[in-house]
């Protein structure tokens, strides 16, 4: 019998979907190299007698019916708790190559100092979740990077500030680094982001072209964002990935800067076409 390993938590990898590369904003060039990358990630930190609890939606779509010989790859014992694009669990080969399938959970966590906290386990959001009051924790997945993760945080933020206490984290595996992560890990991330410091906002001001800004909104309405929202992701995703999450040409750039009104862009944008002009004619 192996020793009692480490305990992980994660959720939303969507193995085999393709589009949530898109959603996410996911830096996969493919749905092979998302799984493969997925995989390699999860078997870099959990160990072969870990447990592992999946807040739902691990698997999108299987080739084949081998949804059982990629959970198979997968470091640990898998207790799943459903999601809603779990549709795998049709297959019972699949189904038993997990340690447990659940539809909630309520579990007791030791962190590394000893102490234990209670957690209550489900896929979706609940605001006033069991034991709320009395110091547990409610770990969650689904809302992956959407306007509805914005509004359960708010919900928290507002009960909390109303005296309902309590505890909720988002362990979606896009928040994580696309691979497990234990209590301490999340508890640890959030005392680093909260430090003692109030979070402060800027106001900021953007000159956009009339006609790009229409054509935009029409585009962000089938997500379900503003254009305030979006600019949003747009900087946290800058952030995360540390650099633009789009693949930008200079020529991009500056016609990105001759609409939104930045001086002399229009300038540099005909220096630079010049360049390139003298240095292509330079070659006949």
């Amino acid at each position: 019998m192996l020793p009692l390993g480490k305990v992980f938590f994660t959720s939303d990898q969507h193995f085999g979907h393709e589009n949530v590369i898109r959603f996410d904003h996911r830096p996969f060039a493919s749905v092979e190299e998302m799984d493969e990358e997925l995989i390699r990630r999860w078997n870099a930190k959990v160990g072969k007698a870990d447990l592992v609890y999946v807040l739902g939606d691990l698997i999108w779509k299987s080739r084949n019916s081998d949804a059982h010989n990629l959970i198979n790859r997968l470091n640990g014992q898998i207790i799943l708790i459903k999601g809603n694009h779990d549709r795998f669990l049709h297959n019972a080969q699949a189904k038993n190559a997990l340690a447990g399938v659940k539809d909630y959970d309520d579990i007791c966590v030791t962190l590394e100092d000893g102490s234990v906290h209670r957690c209550i386990l489900s896929h979706y959001f609940i605001p006033m979740y069991n034991g709320h009051r009395y110091q547990a924790i409610h770990l969650h997945g689904h809302s992956h990077f959407t306007d509805e993760a914005e509004f359960e945080l708010r919900i928290a933020e507002v009960l909390n500030d109303k005296g309902v206490s309590n505890e909720i984290y988002n362990v979606g595996c896009m928040y994580w680094n696309y691979e497990p992560v234990t209590l301490d890990e999340i508890l640890r991330h959030n005392t680093e982001k909260c430090g003692d410091q109030e979070t402060t906002y800027e106001t900021v001001e953007f000159k956009i072209d009339s006609d790009l800004y229409e054509q935009v909104g029409e585009i962000l309405k089938k997500y379900g964002l503003t254009h305030e929202e979006a600019v949003l992701l747009f900087f946290k995703e800058t952030i995360r990935q540390g650099r633009i999450p789009l693949d930008y040409t200079e020529g991009d750039l500056l016609e990105a800067k001759r609409l939104s009104g930045e001086p002399n862009a229009i300038g540099e944008q005909e220096t630079s076409l010049d360049q390139r002009h003298d240095s292509g004619a330079g070659n006949h």
